[in-house]
């Protein structure tokens, strides 16, 4: 410790003056891309949430699944890379903020930025989901009121068999992005003086100028996650690895020419490896050859590993080529991603919890509830959102600016303020 505050002085010294030259000339070259990038993954995410209830043998929190496999290869088309794009979106807007805030600040902002929604999400957001799935489990016999008394007041012994994300019985769910994000972010901005060195901003021209040089940084790393990790700390690395490829390549101007310069070919080689993960799915997995021959799997193997880099580098390529350009609806949408992240598991699983208990004859098959959902989930989180948005505390709880598009950290007591709130949640995190 007694390294680690001066280390932190004196990046907070070094970069204050350098932040403040890189504002204005990141602000005039603004990616409006990044709008519509925010847009569409929290859209992927959503639909493939709530596909998640009703495939069939993927696990999930809650589970109605349909007959037929149908589903699956609808919902390999997004799988591999729906995350990635989060990751590589949050990895650029980072880089963004390095450009405006000493070190010391921006650790701060990052912590009261992603820790106060995650903390909120935690506590009042997620525990529904459980309860869903404890009603299913038949691990729950209280009624919701009951299982909120017991959840905060007095567990007994209902919660021993449910994992513990953060505190017992408290679990994060799909808030473990948010989680990863933190601890990722804080890395990221510690090493900021070293990424954004002339150096590394040389390096990372002459990286980002070639595709080659481009295919071989997202591949090769991944390739290797996915060979030598599983479960959780498989996409724990990956979306580190992405979040930093984002953080060190975003911003060169020579990552989107070369992307776009290359779109043809990127968006070609992704429709051949989505092809080929369809016919992969039918013939290697679904019969089992994976697990029996070691060269077919081999074979599935990469292709997964190429779904997750080449549909990503076609998305921004796309995007930088056709939406890289002001738009007010989308504008006005963003703000409302992040409390849309939060809260759309919960609604998903709220809904088709209830579908499948309801008695209406209409509901009674599994793909009826399916259709009830795609219509009815987004419904209500725009409602939620929207009820949100009235109010600057829930603005402030979920991750949005207050209104009139103040920030709500422009003051230090607001950012101590909730950082206090916020200690014993990184005392757990860390």
């Amino acid at each position: 410790m007694a390294v680690f505050v001066p280390y932190l002085l004196h990046l907070n010294h070094t970069n204050t003056r350098e932040n403040m030259n890189n504002t204005a000339s990141q602000n005039t070259n603004r990616l409006h891309c990044l709008d519509w990038l925010r847009v569409i993954a929290i859209g992927v995410l959503l639909m493939y949430h709530i596909g998640m209830v009703y495939v069939p043998d993927w696990g999930y929190h809650y589970k109605n699944p349909l007959a037929s496999d149908w589903i699956k290869s609808l919902m390999l088309l997004t799988s591999p890379w729906r995350m990635g794009l989060l990751w590589l979106v949050s990895g650029i807007a980072l880089a963004y903020m390095c450009g405006r805030y000493n070190v010391i600040r921006l650790v701060v902002r990052r912590t009261n930025q992603i820790l106060l929604p995650l903390l909120v999400g935690v506590l009042f957001v997620v525990p529904v989901q459980l309860f869903a799935q404890m009603k299913q489990a038949g691990d729950m016999p209280l009624n919701f009121i009951g299982f909120v008394h017991a959840f905060f007041v007095q567990p007994k012994e209902y919660f021993v068999n449910y994992s513990s994300g953060i505190w017992p019985r408290f679990d994060v769910n799909h808030l473990w992005y948010l989680r990863s994000l933190w601890r990722f972010s804080i890395v990221l901005i510690l090493l900021s003086p070293i990424l954004n060195s002339n150096l590394a901003k040389m390096i990372g021209h002459f990286l980002a100028s070639r595709l080659s040089c481009l295919l071989a940084l997202f591949i090769i790393p991944i390739a290797m996650i996915e060979l030598l990790m599983e479960g959780e700390s498989m996409r724990e690395y990956y979306g580190f690895i992405l979040l930093l490829l984002g953080f060190y390549l975003g911003l060169h101007e020579a990552f989107w020419q070369t992307l776009t310069k290359h779109v043809k070919l990127l968006c070609i080689l992704s429709l051949v490896a989505m092809t080929a993960l369809q016919i992969g799915f039918i013939e290697i997995w679904q019969t089992g050859l994976n697990q029996t021959n070691t060269l077919w799997n081999a074979l599935i193997q990469c292709i997964y590993v190429s779904n997750k880099i080449l549909p990503l580098l076609a998305i921004l390529a796309l995007s930088y080529q056709f939406l890289n350009k002001p738009n007010k609806l989308i504008k006005q949408l963003s703000p409302y991603v992040f409390p849309l992240y939060i809260l759309h598991q919960s609604v998903i699983i709220i809904i088709a919890y209830m579908a499948s208990n309801s008695h209406s004859t209409l509901l009674q098959s599994a793909e009826y509830q399916l259709w009830f959902s795609l219509v009815i989930t987004p419904l209500i989180c725009a409602l939620l959102v929207m009820l949100i948005a009235r109010f600057n505390a829930f603005r402030l709880c979920f991750g949005m600016r207050l209104k009139k598009n103040r920030d709500p950290y422009s003051s230090w007591q607001a950012n101590f303020a909730v950082l206090v709130i916020c200690t014993p949640m990184i005392y757990c995190l860390i």
